[in-house]
């Protein structure tokens, strides 16, 4: 009987055992590299691990797609699939994620938001780099941040996201982070379930007292 295959995005160790989503220490460090950077390079990291976002999201991310009053940030999912059952090309899904109001303003202050969505430049995608270049450029904060392992990269942050949420002291439910991660399916969602918070652990802990 053959093994069944199963998708990177449903798995957050890899078959040795190792973590793919970063720590919350490691978040922080990723945060405190990302400063070194410029100033639009360091809001590509900042909206990587506020939102849990694809790179390839941020990467197609426009002046529009951000609601300054709202303080929210509209990706494309993309990576739903993009035919039916019966073939048939289907609509583009988006979904709005919040975030705080200091990161909405530091991309207005950085990529000039409010003038660019006035006029045609609100289509243009606020970072007009290449995959491999949006790659090596997580790669490098993260070195810099002395991260390694599986879990250094975009994707261990997008990871990390989802686990943060979970094990937050008041745990965002999973319907609600599938949907702001673009999971079409809570069950993807649940993975990160199988992270032990501090809540879980303080009384595992306890039981040895």
């Amino acid at each position: 009987m053959e093994k069944p295959i199963i998708a990177p995005e449903m798995r957050i160790y890899d078959q040795q055992g190792q973590r793919l989503y970063l720590s919350r220490e490691e978040r922080g460090a990723f945060l405190e590299a990302a400063n070194q950077e410029s100033p639009e390079s360091r809001l590509f990291c900042h909206v990587l691990h506020d939102t849990g976002c694809r790179p390839s999201e941020a990467l197609a991310l426009t002046a529009n797609g951000v609601q300054l009053t709202e303080c929210t940030i509209t990706f494309r999912t993309l990576k739903k699939r993009t035919h039916d059952g019966r073939g048939r090309l289907k609509q583009p899904q988006y979904r709005a994620v919040p975030v705080s109001s200091r990161l909405a303003e530091k991309l207005d202050l950085v990529f000039n938001l409010r003038n660019n969505q006035s006029i045609k430049q609100g289509d243009d995608p606020l970072w007009p780099m290449s995959r491999p270049t949006a790659y090596r450029l997580v790669k490098r904060v993260m070195t810099r941040a002395n991260i390694k392992g599986p879990q250094a990269t975009g994707k261990g942050c997008r990871h990390g996201f989802g686990v943060a949420m979970v094990t937050a002291a008041k745990p965002l439910p999973i319907h609600i982070l599938a949907k702001a991660m673009g999971h079409s399916s809570t069950k993807t969602t649940e993975i990160y379930l199988q992270v032990i918070g501090q809540e879980e652990r303080g009384l595992f802990l306890a039981a040895w007292e």
